[in-house]
């Protein structure tokens, strides 16, 4: 029995052991690379469990810490709440903190910190990038890489500068760094991805259900499953890269919600998707070819009068107008170039001109379509109701005759019965 005891004992003192030595060399490895999560309104921590499972799982093998902040937006989330302006405030200084704690553990050149900001921990994020874009002593780019994820400043709709003072926070465009971010948005999430043609209101309201169905879940998304066709680079004039992933959403948000419009789930997405620009035709390349090809053109021409020239006997006269014809060729060859500015910069209004009057055609002819689709719901419903109307009638017209038909049935019994009773008393009389 001791002996029994004794074993299990070193047993249990060689699985403490080991699990030590695990979690000893876990902790050295995590020493060198780190994950910096910020998450969003009412999110002011993130347990690990969760962090471990976001983006599909990529920051598995590498420390990862929740950075605190307020994640408050009064008075919307609470009366005593701080505004999103004063949390951002406060995100920004914690998260300064933890990235300079962060990069004091790196150990080794092929380590490096990444920064994660959920939906609103992106605001914190981006005001983050603007700080170290205008720091001469910022990290280095190699050693620091930023993910946002449902942020809602990155949009077509916002282009500028502007103060919301319902939030206390002024939305800008995102800022131009150094850095490699990557920028993940789902599908139709209303609060990252709300429609570029606003007044789609079928794509409005598709979009208010995405901000249920997409922006949570796009958070666990695995970018390695994202289609080629929906991931975008662009390099900025810094050298920093931006990767754009559009998480596609299998079934609309809108028929989710509405569950009953599933059969009308196709002709709904393609309603849907004319309000994102993103699903425009590309437009023709013409405008940029037209300069190029015309300068070339006049280059030519020159070359082959100066070859006929070369081949022209040479004398006083012509020498006086080759001494001429440099000026001459540089004015004809700026005059071609204000040409082609001209016919570049027209192409180009044109086109400008062009795009407003399709996007002012398309939200006249959705108008009409919606006023068309009420007035058939109008007609079908009167319709409806006269036919009602004259169903009623022919029941009361029905009704009135069966009565009029008993009434008349009555009156007949009670003559027939007059005539018998009649007919009774005259036999009897004689």
């Amino acid at each position: 029995m001791r002996t029994t005891i004794r074993r299990a004992g070193v047993a249990c003192g060689t699985l403490i052991a080991s699990a030590a030595v695990a979690v000893s060399t876990a902790t050295g490895a995590w020493a060198s690379s780190s994950a910096l999560v910020i998450g969003g309104l009412s999110t002011p921590s993130l347990h690990d469990l969760v962090m471990s499972q976001l983006l599909g799982g990529d920051l598995q093998g590498q420390e990862r810490v929740s950075v605190n902040w307020p994640a408050e937006a009064g008075p919307y989330t609470g009366s005593g709440d701080l505004t999103l302006g004063q949390s951002i405030d406060v995100g920004i200084t914690n998260l300064d903190a933890q990235i300079a704690a962060a990069l004091d553990r790196l150990s080794a050149p092929d380590e490096q910190v990444t920064v994660v900001g959920l939906s609103a921990g992106s605001l914190v994020v981006n005001e983050v990038l603007r700080l170290m874009a205008a720091d001469p002593d910022a990290p280095d780019a190699s050693q620091i890489k930023f993910i946002v994820v449902a942020d809602s400043s990155r949009q077509e709709l916002i282009k500028d500068a502007k103060y919301n003072p319902r939030y206390d926070y002024t939305y800008q465009p995102a800022p131009e760094t150094a850095y490699d971010i990557s920028v993940v948005t789902g599908e139709y999430d209303g609060m990252a991805d709300f429609p570029d043609r606003w007044w789609n209101f079928t794509a409005v309201l598709n979009a208010i259900a995405g901000g249920i169905f997409v922006h949570i879940p796009v958070m666990f998304a695995d970018l390695d499953s994202v289609p080629v066709e929906n991931i975008t680079v662009d390099v900025n004039s810094l050298g920093g890269t931006t990767t754009h992933y559009l998480v596609p959403t299998a079934k609309l948000p809108l028929v989710q919600l509405l569950p009953f419009l599933a059969s009308r789930e196709a002709e709904l997405k393609a309603k849907i998707d004319k309000a994102y620009i993103r699903n425009d035709a590309p437009t023709t390349a013409l405008r940029t070819l037209a300069a190029p090809a015309v300068v070339e053109e006049a280059a030519e021409v020159e070359e082959a009068q100066e070859a006929e020239e070369a081949s022209t006997p040479v004398t006083d006269v012509s020498r006086k107008a080759e001494a001429v014809e440099p000026v001459e060729a540089v004015v004809d060859e700026v005059a071609v170039k204000e040409d082609a500015e001209v016919e570049v910069d027209v192409t180009e209004d044109e086109d400008s001109d062009a795009a407003e009057a399709e996007a002012a055609e398309a939200a006249e002819e959705e108008a009409a379509e919606a006023e068309a689709a009420e007035a058939a719901e109008a007609e079908a419903a009167a319709e409806a109701e006269a036919a009602e109307a004259a169903e009623a009638e022919a029941a009361e017209t029905e009704e009135a005759k069966n009565d009029d038909d008993q009434e008349v049935k009555r009156s007949e019994s009670d003559d027939s019965a007059a005539d018998d009773s009649g007919s009774a008393d005259s036999d009897s009389t004689e």
